[in-house]
């Protein structure tokens, strides 16, 4: 066991600098193929020993803090795994928004994994962490691994890519949220897997000579997500014409992202966006989804 009571981590959202959907599996998940890249917005997670059960609570009251929460059940299978009889409090001070497809709460969930096996000193090997992990969603071995990559499979299967050094990354998003499940459920499929592979080729590329490098990308969800929220439509096409190298919905949505070399093109962006009543946050690319701040 651990010599400290408490840690304390960051834990980064994620955009998808590419998302396709190739199609339905016999076990109901979806095969993809996608870029994970961790973003400068963070939750901060706080773990602290208890005498036993979990504790949870959390800044976002949209939210729920009981056993439905990813926090609670990550807690839940790691003691369950490992037999451990002990206890842990979780507070959770929220600052990427839900329902966003930013992955907030999974890399909270993943925070909960590390941060668990590292405070008991439980001894879980990646291979059964990420084994947890992928029980409780897709993105979570991304968020676990903490780099960077290329997400393939249900999007566990990860090869880690260069990060994007440069740039800044506005984050924007309209005041609707949308259910993952759902927007999969009523995703219309286009058999397109010979070119996607072409077309993330061919963004990784671009990506390694950016800025000035002209650049695509594609996210099957996008279509119809715009269709269905002129919001998002006018979110994205106001990207275009402020000059954005890069743009697109992260996952699902609502949140949609633009890459920008211009730091007061940003700023300016950021600030109308704000006038109009949107969530908009400016991040930079960064290399780890986690930053451990304190050992108590």
């Amino acid at each position: 066991m651990s010599d400290y009571d408490r840690l304390t981590i960051l834990c980064a959202a994620k955009v998808n600098l590419y998302l396709e959907v190739l199609g339905k599996r016999p076990d109901g998940y979806h095969d993809i193929l996608t870029f994970f890249h961790p973003v400068s917005l963070y939750d901060r997670l706080e773990l602290e020993k208890s005498d036993g059960g979990i504790s949870l609570s959390g800044s976002d009251p949209d939210i729920p803090w009981d056993d439905r929460n990813l926090c609670w059940k990550a807690a839940g299978k790691i003691f369950t795994k490992t037999g451990f009889d002990g206890g842990v409090r979780i507070k959770v001070a929220k600052a990427i928004p839900s329902g966003a497809g930013l992955g907030g709460g999974s890399s909270d969930a993943a925070a909960v994994l590390y941060g668990l096996n590292r405070l008991y000193s439980l001894g879980l090997e990646e291979k059964e962490l990420t084994d947890i992990a992928l029980e409780l969603g897709s993105d979570i071995p991304f968020f676990l691994g903490g780099r960077p990559a290329v997400g393939r499979g249900r999007g566990e299967i990860l090869d880690e890519v260069p990060p994007l050094r440069e740039g800044w990354i506005i984050i924007a998003k309209p005041e609707i949220s949308i259910s993952t499940g759902a927007a999969y459920e009523n995703l219309k499929l286009m058999l397109t897997r010979e070119e996607g592979i072409d077309r993330l080729n061919h963004l990784l590329k671009g990506l390694k000579e950016f800025p000035g490098k002209v650049l695509s990308t594609f996210n099957s969800f996008e279509g119809p997500q715009s269709l269905k929220y002129p919001e998002i439509a006018g979110l994205l096409k106001m990207f275009k014409d402020r000059g954005a190298e890069l743009s697109s919905l992260s996952g699902s949505g609502a949140a949609c992202f633009a890459l920008f070399s211009d730091r007061d093109r940003v700023m300016e962006v950021k600030d109308l966006l704000l006038r109009r009543g949107f969530f908009a946050e400016i991040t930079q690319p960064v290399d780890q989804t986690f930053i451990l701040l304190d050992e108590e």
